[in-house]
């Protein structure tokens, strides 16, 4: 595949000095966005109103633009901003949403903000897949170059190379609605690699899956499904309806048994998709060539007796039945006059199929199989076929190869929904997809002579998801059951510890004080990636691939890290929720005072330290530094519990406490703990042998013990901890 990283920008009024992607919650959202560091120059100040032409070749370019509702509210409202005047950093954030929508990434977010410099702006916007966002970005100020320069821009091109992005590098469709499950669920998930494979959960409670293919997944199972002749001889043996199958070596061995089956089917001994299948089987020479066409598969092929009746797709999730559609092959009907790729071209036509496998339907392609079965009728894509004529261009009814779908769930008869169970049993398989040929899902297989025909390991979700027919089925929630019954757990505690100093001394002394409770304990900070204050990569370890690398670790229970404002302004953070939100303090602006940030004030870098306090589960606990003036403007961007800490006498902590807040304050060098009236003693300052070199580490000490209280740690507990703890 093409580096579509590699296309460039053309030459134009407009500049670009920056396209990065944030993946993690950032300064301008909440979620994984595109910035576009880009400068309007002479087009400053210019409104499109005043830009002759605009209006129109942007709506020639782009019409479905219409769509944007923008600040009007309605359809049409971007183009009316368009024709009324708006900046063309405002359009080119529609334009890089539209054109991923267009290609079937609907992201639906941006938004344009001023830095610090005259003319230069930030354009954002949501991202599905980084190659796809970053093109997307270059494409999108290309696209508005062209109109300023009267040059032309091949849009449809663009769309099409966006839709083989998307085919390439997104994830399936049941991978996809697994990874939506988990969202709903605030279940953290990482991408692993550029497929399918993904982590769900944190730590030692994460589980893995590749496609329908989980952690937990018997690879024993998985072998034995594969095995379509081992699989038939597992399930005839315990009494599982099958087809009669042999094991064959040549064409010979088929013709010695072919009396015993009325009807012959050849295929691989291992397959899937319907690939090397050869149904219907009569002549020797048509024998001898589904042989070799199998064989040339695998080094294996076994005959089975051929199934009168439709298929059936039964899907079993942890050994229970929860979906079932009708299969359907694709074909075509002649009507005398079309040829046969006329009317394959017909049926691609419909809208509702795509590229790939990511739409509802797929397109219809000639592969081997097609041209095999048109081979085997003395067909080929020229021939008219009569009107009437009905010609299937697969052998299997897989929606990735064309088919269609039909939801049956609540037509399975009982008999047929247990031998599906017991199938998915005898196999060992916790995800399968049982292949049923029979008249009549409704009747049980026993009274329609109905048969299994295959076990198969890794089942497409997306028919039972999206069927052609029928009602949607959300199987990906029975699959995130049988992962993370309720109430176990998913994901590990998650402390998250950001300020202007004191970050490094606070993660080392909770780490230490959570390893005394029992945890291994993975940090990461300023020093490097710790487990159980073990080194094990030095450096520098404070950014959103940090904080990812710590929570993939499966050793730890328990995880601390150091998140620095730089890290949230390069991508964001590497989480989506923590457990704990810690903000020491908003000391001094470093060197933010860049234009790609627009960060120039002390409140530009507390609401850009604010996500850490942001995103923090419900559950979770906000802890703040009530000394701090920019604490109220982090409070407003959190949504969970706070706990404040003081070393100093100020008039706000009456408001905390009156508030119901809890308060961890330093009174004439003793700690306290408070709420309401009640209020406990924690320790001396004194007692603890590593302050009195540095009493800047006041503010992690405090933070420390609300994080503990919050923890449900007991009192006594915690100053044990505290007071063992050396630098």
């Amino acid at each position: 595949m093409k580096n579509h990283l590699n296309y460039e920008i053309i030459d134009g009024p407009l500049k670009v000095y920056e396209i990065k992607a944030i993946h993690g919650a950032n300064y301008f959202s909440g979620g994984q966005v595109i910035v576009i560091l880009l400068d309007l120059k002479e087009y400053d100040e210019v409104f499109t109103d005043q830009i002759e032409g605009f209006y129109e070749k942007l709506k020639n370019r782009l019409p479905s633009l219409y769509d944007h509702h923008c600040s009007v509210g309605k359809p049409g409202g971007f183009f009316q901003r368009v024709k009324e005047g708006t900046l063309l950093g405002h359009v080119t954030e529609h334009t890089a949403i539209e054109l991923q929508t267009l290609a079937g990434m609907d992201v639906g977010f941006g938004k344009t903000r001023m830095t610090s410099q005259q003319g230069v702006y930030n354009i954002v916007f949501r991202f599905i897949d980084e190659v796809a966002g970053i093109y997307t970005a270059k494409v999108a100020v290309n696209l508005i170059n062209s109109i300023l320069t009267n040059k032309e821009f091949d849009t449809e091109s663009v769309i099409n190379t966006l839709t083989e992005i998307r085919e390439n590098r997104l994830l399936g469709p049941s991978t996809n609605a697994i990874v939506e499950e988990a969202k709903k669920r605030k279940i953290p998930f990482f991408r692993l690699d550029d497929f399918n494979l993904i982590q769900l959960g944190t730590g030692k409670f994460q589980k893995k899956l590749r496609a329908t293919i989980t952690s937990d997944t018997s690879l024993i199972a998985v072998e034995t499904a594969d095995n379509k002749y081992l699989c038939t001889l597992m399930l005839k043996d315990a009494g599982i309806p099958v087809p009669e199958t042999s094991l064959v070596n040549s064409p010979e061995d088929i013709f010695k048994i072919r009396n015993k089956f009325p009807s012959l089917v050849i295929k691989p001994k291992s397959g899937h998709l319907g690939e090397g299948i050869s149904i219907l089987l009569e002549k020797d020479s048509n024998i001898q060539s589904a042989f070799h066409w199998a064989d040339s598969y695998n080094n294996g092929v076994i005959a089975q007796d051929y199934i009168e009746g439709s298929t059936y797709r039964l899907l079993v999730i942890n050994y229970k039945f929860v979906a079932a559609v009708k299969l359907v092959p694709p074909e075509i009907k002649g009507d005398g006059e079309k040829n046969i790729q006329q009317l394959i071209d017909l049926l691609n036509s419909d809208h509702r199929r795509n590229v790939g496998d990511k739409a509802r339907l797929s397109l219809i392609e000639i592969d081997e199989t097609t041209e095999k079965l048109l081979n085997d009728q003395n067909l080929n894509l020229q021939t008219v076929l009569p009107n009437g004529y009905i010609l299937k261009l697969k052998i299997s009814g897989n929606l990735k190869l064309g088919g269609t779908a039909l939801d049956v769930a609540d037509n399975v008869h009982p008999m047929n929904k247990y031998f599906s169970e017991r199938a998915a049993t005898i196999i060992g398989l916790n995800v399968a997809g049982i292949d049923i040929i029979t008249p009549n899902i409704r009747d049980s297989i026993l009274e329609t002579d109905g048969k299994i025909i295959e076990v198969n390991a890794a089942p497409d979700f997306r028919m039972h998801l999206k069927p052609t027919f029928g009602k949607e089925r959300n199987v990906a929630k029975n699959l995130m059951s049988m992962l993370f019954p309720d109430n176990d757990k998913e994901h590990i505690p998650t402390f998250s510890i950001s300020g202007s100093i004191g970050k490094t001394f606070t993660v080392d002394l909770l780490a230490h004080c959570l390893h005394r409770i029992g945890y291994n304990v993975g940090k990461t900070t300023s020093k490097g990636f710790f487990i159980n204050g073990k080194l094990m990569i030095k450096g520098e370890l404070t950014s959103s691939k940090d904080a990812t690398l710590l929570l993939k670790d499966p050793t730890i229970d328990c995880a601390v890290m150091e998140t620095s404002v730089e890290g949230i302004l390069d991508d964001g953070i590497g989480y989506e929720f923590a457990d704990f939100g810690i903000v020491l303090n908003i000391k001094d602006i470093y060197n933010f005072k860049k234009i790609r940030t627009g960060l120039s004030e002390l409140s530009d870098v507390a609401y850009a330290k604010s996500v850490v306090a942001e995103q923090v589960y419900d559950s979770g606990y906000v802890i703040l530094n009530a000394d701090d003036e920019y604490s109220d403007l982090i409070k407003k961007q959190t949504y969970s519990n706070i706990i404040y800490f003081s070393v100093e006498e100020n008039e706000n902590l009456l408001d905390i406490l009156e508030a119901g807040d809890t308060l961890i304050n330093l009174e004439k060098n003793n700690i306290f703990i408070q709420k309401y009236q009640d209020k406990k003693k924690v320790l001396n300052v004194d007692e603890l042998t590593f302050v009195s070199e540095n009493k800047d580490n006041l503010e992690g000490i405090l933070a420390v013990i609300a994080c503990l209280w919050a923890f449900k740690i007991p009192l006594k507990n915690i100053i044990e901890f505290l007071i063992s703890y050396s630098e």
